[in-house]
């Protein structure tokens, strides 16, 4: 199955940015360090790509990193402990890690 690319506006930047893909009805984002919102122990999604998610009924996001993967259910980022800011690259929802169901990669 193709990944359908998802992208949205970071102001900051002042472009288009790649958000992540759906594959299988998964909404996968890649990320590395400097993605990871320590703080709050978070990972953060932009909200219009939320809303995008919500509307294609995608159920299942899955944030890949380096060395870990986190899977999460939409629910958890709409109705969850999200905290939603918009740090200078556009509305996010953060929702922390513990939240998420962490898997070592191979």
């Amino acid at each position: 199955m193709e990944k359908e690319r998802i992208t949205t506006y970071d102001p900051k930047k002042n472009k288009s940015i790649l958000a992540g893909y759906i594959k299988d009805n998964i909404f996968i984002k890649e990320v590395s360090g400097r993605h990871f919102f320590r703080k709050f122990q978070a990972y953060g999604i932009q909200e219009d790509v939320i809303q995008k998610l919500i509307e294609r009924k995608i159920k299942k996001i899955r944030i890949i990193s380096y060395t870990l993967t986190y899977d999460s259910s939409i629910k958890d980022w709409v109705n969850g402990h999200v905290l939603i800011r918009d740090f200078g690259n556009g509305l996010q929802r953060f929702l922390p890690i513990h939240y998420m169901k962490k898997t070592q990669r191979k």
